[in-house]
């Protein structure tokens, strides 16, 4: 469940603990929102699990989670 967005990271809630994903939101054209999610920064989960990293099979749950939100209101999610 995306729980924030702002100009610089998407908050999500999954599997029962938070990660903040740095990225960087952008505007294409139309009134649509994009962002761009940087991987290589999404490293560990927030407190109190901030000492787990994030796998790469839980990130990429937190990714189809915030494609399936952005989905719902035609924006547009890009993973670098």
């Amino acid at each position: 469940m995306v729980i924030d967005v702002n100009r610089s990271h998407i908050k999500v809630e999954l599997f029962g603990k938070t990660a903040t994903l740095p990225g960087e939101m952008f505007f294409p054209e139309g009134d649509k929102l994009g962002f761009a999610l940087f991987r290589v920064q999404a490293r560990y989960w927030d407190a109190p699990a901030d000492k787990e990293p994030i796998t790469d099979a839980e990130f990429s749950s937190l990714v189809d989670d915030i494609r399936e939100n952005f989905a719902k209101g035609g924006h547009i999610l890009e993973v670098e």
